[in-house]
């Protein structure tokens, strides 16, 4: 987690009251996983999908997978807003996927949170759709693979492998 903050991290995070942390299940989850340590010093939230491998860890909400159909989508969206408008976080750090694109919209819009992606270390050339997406209005964009740095542009920050 050095590499994090040499690019500002630690400056981001600074006297936040709390930090969410989104992510999907599967390779998105075991990077939040792998990252964990460097949060634990913070109060904290995870935000995932509802999976056997997602459950029983404490201070989880679980979501049902938004992009299943409409009505996961907008059942997905609310949930999300109902747990931000509870929480309060102060910085929302992702390690993708989808579900971190309405959550970040909610927290940099309405709330007026810091946002902090981490691109997935599966995306060597392409930027993810999520990335994309969110690469916009985050406050630090970190990217492990430097052909990356070209695709994004001059806010993403190369950081190297994490994990």
């Amino acid at each position: 987690m050095i590499g994090v903050y040499q690019f500002g991290f630690a400056k981001i995070m600074g006297k936040t009251k709390k930090i969410g942390l989104i992510c999907s299940a599967g390779g998105h989850y075991t990077e939040m996983l792998q990252l964990w340590e460097a949060f634990e010093a913070y109060p904290k939230f995870l935000l995932t999908y509802r999976e056997v491998a997602t459950m029983n860890r404490e201070g989880t909400y679980y979501l049902e997978n938004i992009f299943k159909s409409p009505m996961a989508f907008i059942k997905g969206v609310v949930r999300i807003f109902t747990i931000l408008m509870k929480e309060r976080p102060g910085i929302l750090f992702s390690t993708g996927s989808e579900i971190a694109a309405p959550a970040f919209y909610f927290g940099k819009f309405l709330f007026r949170t810091r946002l902090v992606y981490l691109e997935c270390s599966a995306q060597v050339y392409r930027p993810s759709l999520t990335g994309r997406f969110v690469y916009p209005i985050t406050d630090l964009f970190l990217v492990q693979w430097r052909p990356l740095l070209k695709q994004y542009g001059p806010k993403a920050k190369y950081v190297g492998g994490l994990i």
